[in-house]
């Protein structure tokens, strides 16, 4: 396009109505016409005209808006300096109400300095009342003490008036008493003398009669000494503890009564001593004689009697003479059909036959025990194996080993062994033989069922049935020589009696009298001397004269102290109103300053707004300049072809008119006039495209110009604006803050050091009773000097008594036994001479012992 304008200028200076045919043959631009019709060249004017038309009003229309666009410009740019304006005022606002803030704030540290300093007086004055309080507290203590202590020494001194006055009338009856006893011991006397001539006479006559029951006394015990040392024998089996313990039910330990049963055994030692004398020598163990069976059941029935002694059993189990001749049928019947018996209840069923006893009433326990074998053989006949023994001899000693084995044994297996001790019954041993072995057999006889002629006459030694007949006849001298004696006796004791009866009263008598006169001296011991009990409440008296003087001093102090604290609560209650009329004042300024900030952001936000409004302006403005740019450049290119259509339709008209000269200048003419009219068109259209590029030209300086003064007031006052409102906002808030939170600091700080100390508290954790004692536990607590428990017998605590302890465990003793007590728990904490309490905790109950 800027090539077309340039050649179309150049044709209108050279004179393009003048030299038409050399600018036909020789631009570049007219040589495609050359070859186009007259018919075309008119319609290619028109066409090219119409696009001048339209790109001319395309032109105006876009100036119009872009007029209008920078009217626009124009007021949002005032606008914008308005809203910098107002920000600039929020700003001062905000700074001004930043500073009323700091103001008040500093009013109410002030506020508070003077309040803290009439807290501290305050507290300076409560602490010298309280100390006033308490010194006067504790000097009518004292006064109250020495009254209680004068009343107690009167108390005292009256009382051993009082107790003297009873001694000396208790002296006084007690020498009546003892000139009484006097007067009864006189009569006593005479009385005895009398009896005494009658007593010797009595006696003389007993002592002739004494020497006969003396010899007789004698010959007596003698007598059952001798029957002592007989029926004493040494067959003792001493149990061991374990079992006793077992068979009495003291333990269920059988294991061990068992194992220590067979210890015990094992270290008996029997009385059939191997080559005694005594221990008799058999060939054949089931013939023993009559004296070594009597002895042999004699010495088992000394076993079970022992046995049954230490568990402490009542029953007995007795020899007789019917058992001794069963057992010895039973050792006939067993060995006369040895090979016969199935078992050892065939002989007792044998024996019991031939007695005449039923079969139940006898039940047998026996145990084998190994004869001395010689020689042993083995033969057949008939097809029958038959062995043979010779045998050597057998002790007594060794009957009687195992005899003892089979009690033993009854006694260690736990389903048999009450059958020795749980027995009323009679009993005998028998000894029998089969083949290399003999047998002991334990023969137990109940009563029920018995024939009447079965013996039951006890079986006792030989030595005892003699010693026994000493005894008794001993025992019938005796008596016969006491019978004899008996008269003299009667007298005898009947005034012995009397004379003893009558030393007994004279005794009885006396012993009062020693008693009456020890009780005279013990009360005259007790007397006091009131003289120093006088003395102490002439003491007591000065002392309760003197606190009194002291009470009324303290009184007075408590007055001073009264009168000062009410001084300081004046000056603190005023303080506390200037603390709070500064601290409404903080408020309101602090509210303000949000109020402002409010508006600040407000005025911001505005300013923002209007920046955004006169960039989007100045943006609309650039883009409608570029569209009239664009728009001049389509007009002039339509102006060029509209000249180049027209000098088109010029040469063609000059081709069809001939060569005639007057047409030719008539053309000439013609074309000459069409050529001044464009050229007068295209002088006017240049003049307009210059002025319109003038015009452009100058907008654009205008533009540029404006647009430099925006974008400067664009770039600088809302970028500097908007960081100086955030660094002015950001500063202003956080010395606000900072204000406000040294503010609520040093008020906390104030207020915490003016609230009261607070105790920590504990509670019990286990309270036992004991005996006329209680032990109470608790848990510790935090920052606390000690602790105090109190207990009472009463719920409401009165009359309670207090203990103080820095551990956590107390023992309160000295009690009353079986007895409820209320306790109660708190802490103390002592700072700055002061003792501070927690609150008693809820009363606990605890019963004593």
């Amino acid at each position: 396009m800027k090539k077309i304008s340039k050649n179309v200028l150049l044709v209108s200076s050279v004179g393009l109505a003048g030299s038409a045919f050399a600018v036909t043959n020789t631009h570049p631009v007219f040589a495609a016409s050359n070859a186009a019709t007259n018919a075309n060249s008119s319609q290619d004017v028109a066409s090219a005209q119409t696009q001048v038309n339209e790109a001319q009003k395309e032109v105006d229309q876009t100036q119009s808006q872009l007029n209008a666009a920078e009217g626009q410009l124009s007021t949002a740019n005032n606008n914008l300096d308005q809203k910098n304006a107002d920000l600039q005022k929020a700003k001062e606002a905000v700074d001004n109400a930043n500073s009323k803030v700091a103001s008040a704030s500093s009013d109410n540290s002030s506020a508070q300095s003077q309040l803290d300093k009439a807290q501290s007086d305050v507290d300076s004055a409560n602490s010298d009342y309280q100390d006033a309080v308490k010194e006067d507290k504790d000097q009518q203590q004292k006064v109250a003490d020495a009254e209680s202590e004068l009343k107690d020494k009167q108390g005292q001194l009256d009382e051993i008036h009082k107790k003297n006055s009873d001694i000396n009338a208790q002296i006084d009856s007690t020498n009546s008493d003892i000139n009484n006893y006097q007067s009864q011991i006189s009569d006593l006397q005479k009385k005895k003398d009398e009896l005494t001539p009658k007593l010797d006479a009595a006696q003389e006559a007993l002592n002739a009669k004494q020497q006969k029951i003396d010899a007789a006394t004698q010959d007596l015990q003698k007598a059952q000494k001798d029957l002592g040392e007989a029926t004493s024998t040494n067959e003792q089996f001493p149990l061991p503890q374990s079992y006793i313990d077992y068979v009495t039910g003291k333990s269920i330990d059988w294991d061990t009564a068992t194992k220590d049963l067979q210890e015990a055994a094992a270290s008996y030692t029997s009385p059939f001593a191997d080559g005694d004398a005594s221990d008799n020598v058999y060939d054949d163990p089931s013939a023993l004689s009559d004296s070594d069976r009597k002895r042999l059941n004699l010495y088992v029935k000394n076993l079970i009697d022992s046995i049954n002694s230490q568990v402490g059993s009542t029953n007995k189990m007795t020899v007789t003479d019917g058992s001794l001749e069963y057992a010895k049928r039973y050792t006939q019947r067993f060995q006369s059909i040895n090979e016969l018996l199935q078992s050892d209840s065939d002989a007792i069923e044998l024996a019991s036959a031939n007695m005449g006893l039923v079969d139940y009433a006898v039940i047998g326990y026996d145990i084998a025990a190994d004869r001395q074998v010689i020689s042993k053989s083995v033969s057949i006949s008939n097809g029958n194996v038959q062995t043979s023994y010779e045998y050597g001899t057998t002790k007594m000693s060794e009957i009687a080993k195992a005899a003892f084995d089979l009690i033993t044994q009854q006694l260690a297996d736990p389903s048999s062994y009450k059958n020795i001790i749980d027995h009323n019954c009679y009993f005998s041993v028998a000894v029998t033989t089969r083949d290399d072995k003999f047998h002991v057999c334990l023969l137990t006889i109940y009563s029920s069922g018995l024939p009447s002629s079965f013996g039951t006459k006890e079986v006792l030694p030989d030595e005892i049935v003699a010693k026994e007949d000493a005894v008794k006849k001993a025992q019938t001298a005796l008596d016969q020589a006491k019978n004899d004696a008996s008269p003299e006796q009667s007298t005898y004791d009947q005034l012995q009696s009397q004379n003893q009866e009558l030393d007994q009263q004279i005794s009885d008598l006396q012993a009062k009298i020693n008693d009456a006169q020890n009780s005279i001296n013990d009360l005259r011991s007790q007397i006091e001397d009131d003289r120093f009990a006088q003395l102490d409440v002439n003491v007591a008296n000065a002392d309760l004269t003197q606190e009194q003087s002291a009470a009324q001093l303290t009184a007075a102090k408590v007055q001073s102290a009264q009168t000062w604290l009410n001084t300081a609560q004046s000056t603190l209650a005023s303080a506390k109103q200037g603390v709070d009329s500064t601290k409404a004042e903080l408020d309101k300024a602090e509210s303000d300053l949000n109020n402002v900030k409010q508006k600040l952001q407000a005025a911001q936000q505005a300013y923002d707004s209007a920046s955004k409004a006169q960039s989007d302006a100045s943006k609309n403005v650039d883009s409608l300049k570029q569209q009239l740019a664009t728009a001049n450049t389509k007009l002039a290119h339509a102006k060029a072809e509209l000249v180049l259509a027209q000098t088109k339709q010029n040469t063609d008209n000059k081709q069809n008119q001939g060569s005639s000269d007057n047409k030719q200048s008539q053309g000439n003419s013609d074309n000459k006039q069409k050529s001044d009219n464009s050229n007068t068109k295209k002088d006017t259209n240049n003049s307009k495209s210059s002025s319109s590029t003038t015009g452009k030209k100058t907008t654009k300086k205008a533009t540029t110009k404006k647009k430099s003064t925006n974008k400067a007031i664009k770039k600088t006052p809302k970028k500097a604006a908007k960081k100086l409102t955030k660094k002015t906002i950001k500063k202003s808030s956080k010395k606000a803050k900072s204000t406000k939170k040294t503010t609520k600091k040093k008020v906390a700080k104030k207020v915490k050091k003016a609230k009261k100390v607070v105790v920590a508290s504990s509670k019990f954790t286990s309270l036992k009773g004991s005996k006329k004692a209680f032990v109470g536990k608790w848990k510790k607590a935090k920052s606390v000097s000690g602790y105090q428990v109190r207990y009472s017998t009463a719920s409401s605590m009165k009359k309670a008594k207090t203990k103080s302890t820095k551990a956590t465990k107390l023992k309160v003793s000295g009690l009353k036994s079986k007895k409820k007590y209320y306790v109660q728990l708190r802490s103390y904490r002592k700072l700055s001479n002061n003792t501070y309490y927690s609150a008693w905790t809820k009363a606990k109950t605890v019963k004593t012992r």
